[in-house]
């Protein structure tokens, strides 16, 4: 298992042309090949896509768009309906393809990775995707006019002509939808909702799939980061009879014996941000590591409705402001400089407030040429509170980059199965459901769970007594675990690798073999592991 998950790790970051990766167990071929359906002829072009809105658009006949209405949007948490000219944003409409074109998609990906194939490697670009398997010319304007005709702003349409990003007031999103837009109070948060599952007119709902937008997510940075203001690294930290071996760069490489040959080289690895980064945290750790990356370019995804966040912290600030989003983007950076030094590395930035995540990830997929061959997103929000709109907004996303040859890398959460639970807190005293990251149900991602060292029986068998070259202390491989950690003080907290069964995303075909369940109750995550738990936490620099 350690080779394999070695060889999979430099895989990653050392290949020359861009591949979509996502296995499970022991699989060394890429996860799509299992698609099946019919292909799409490389003649084949947009004006020859069948319009499937046929009939006029009247509002007295409408369809429901099931699952649009979270758990916690109900009587006990509700506070009334917004304001009717509170704008919102951003929105989503989440196209549908017919299924003759989501059977020829689904085929092309397979044969984008079957070496016998004329397809294989011949990426789309987003206007590609678009001309063969997005909508119609005729099916747009009739979903843009009805929008418009309803009051609503249309901001942008993507390339592939699978998505429509709007705008517009609680009153005007509501009377279009169906229904009311409210504001609810949940754990003490202010959230806001559609009262009820929104409607769209009966003619177009066999063009659309979801709106993403119209209930509060909380996608949330997934990382813990202990603050010490310390003169110099304290990279051994004794805390009673528990030790904590802080990794460098160095460690890194010795533990899971990464070669100096591969460096990532001529790859651009694009990271979603809800923040800026502090290039002095840069300069710091490679100061203190030895290592040497180049600075993040970044880049606010502006195209797609995402604000600059603003200039990054470069001291604490006053008050109790938060600053996960700046910790999650300085150690996302400094993570994959460390581990690919020869790679471009690209920052996507959007305000959480101007939609974050969402946006940075629209930026990456549907920009040409495409700039970054692999994504990194280490955020998440549970399924049960994003529902099937959110799992089918990036379900449909990261298969379009599958489509463009880009690698999509999710980290799977820190909350255990009961994904909803805050990580690194007490647990409630009535536990979520099981639940995994919605980002990470898509079966056309890689999701990335953690493990923590086995090493307390003898630390000296792995760990040197004192730090060498690049604050190396690791002598070998460390043998690794589940990670499930406990508190500090006999008291327990919501720590551990998150997985669990999708409840919307099937059990891909290639999802078998040994330690996969026989259930097939849906897509399993997640797919492979690295060190994650603070046990032996990873060391980085943050000014702020």
């Amino acid at each position: 298992m350690r080779q394999h998950l070695r060889r999979r790790f430099l895989a990653i970051f050392s290949r020359k042309v861009r591949k979509p990766r996502s296995i499970a167990g022991k699989m060394a071929i890429p996860a799509l090949i299992f698609l099946i359906g019919l292909m799409l002829q490389p003649g084949d072009a947009r004006a020859q896509i069948p319009s499937r809105i046929t009939r006029a658009v009247d509002a007295g006949q409408v369809a429901v768009l099931a699952d649009h209405h979270p758990q916690w949007a109900n009587a006990g948490n509700d506070q009334g309906a917004l304001p009717a000219d509170e704008e919102l944003s951003p929105l989503t409409l989440v196209l549908q393809r017919a299924p003759e074109q989501e059977q020829a998609l689904q085929q092309l990906i397979a044969d984008q990775h079957n070496p016998a194939s004329p397809a294989f490697h011949q990426w789309l670009t987003p206007a590609e995707a678009g001309e063969r398997f997005g909508l119609s010319e005729a099916d747009l304007a009739a979903v843009t006019g009805w929008l418009e005709s309803e009051g609503l702003h249309v901001d942008w349409i993507s390339p592939s002509r699978i998505f429509i990003g709007f705008s517009g007031t609680a009153g005007a999103v509501g009377a279009a939808f169906g229904t009311e837009v409210h504001a609810y109070r949940v754990n003490g948060e202010r959230l806001v909702s559609v009262a009820s599952d929104p409607t769209v007119p009966q003619a177009l709902k066999p063009v659309i799939a979801a709106v993403r937008g119209l209930y509060t997510v909380e996608d949330r940075p997934l990382n813990h980061v202990t603050p010490a203001q310390l003169r110099a690294p304290q990279m051994t930290v004794t805390n009673g009879s528990t030790t904590a071996y802080y990794i460098a760069p160095a460690d890194f490489d010795t533990i899971y014996n990464v070669p100096t040959s591969l460096t990532g080289a001529g790859e651009t690895i694009g990271i979603v941000s809800e923040s800026r980064t502090d290039f002095a945290d840069f300069t710091n750790f490679e100061s203190l590591t030895g290592a040497s990356f180049p600075d993040p370019t970044e880049v606010v995804s502006s195209a797609y409705g995402g604000v600059d966040p603003g200039a990054a912290y470069t001291s604490p600030p006053s008050g109790s402001t938060s600053i996960s989003a700046q910790a999650e983007a300085t150690l996302d950076v400094t993570r994959a400089g460390s581990v690919a030094p020869g790679a471009n590395l690209l920052l996507v930035v959007a305000s959480e407030a101007s939609g974050g995540i969402v946006p940075d990830a629209q930026y990456l997929v549907e920009t040409t040429p495409v700039p970054a061959s692999i994504i990194s997103i280490s955020f998440g929000e549970c399924e049960s509170s994003a529902g099937s709109s959110v799992v089918t907004f990036w379900n449909t996303l990261f298969e379009q980059a599958a489509s463009e040859g880009i690698s999509v890398l999710v980290s799977s959460g820190d909350s255990g199965a009961s994904g909803c639970d805050t990580a690194f807190t007490t647990p409630p005293s009535s536990p979520s459901a099981n639940s995994p990251n919605s980002i990470c149900s898509s079966s056309y991602v890689t999701c990335v769970g953690g493990t923590e060292f086995n090493d307390a029986s003898d630390p000296s068998e792995y760990w040197s007594s004192a730090d060498g070259a690049g604050l190396l202390s690791a002598l070998e491989y460390i043998p690794e675990g589940g990670w499930n950690e406990p508190g500090t003080s006999g008291d327990t907290q919501v720590a551990a690798s998150g997985g669990g069964v999708s409840a919307y995303i099937a059990t891909p075909s290639w999802q078998t073999g040994t330690g996969v369940p026989s259930a097939r109750a849906g897509r399993y995550t997640p797919d492979v592991s690295f060190s994650a738990s603070c046990h032996d936490g990873y060391f980085g620099c943050m000014a702020a």
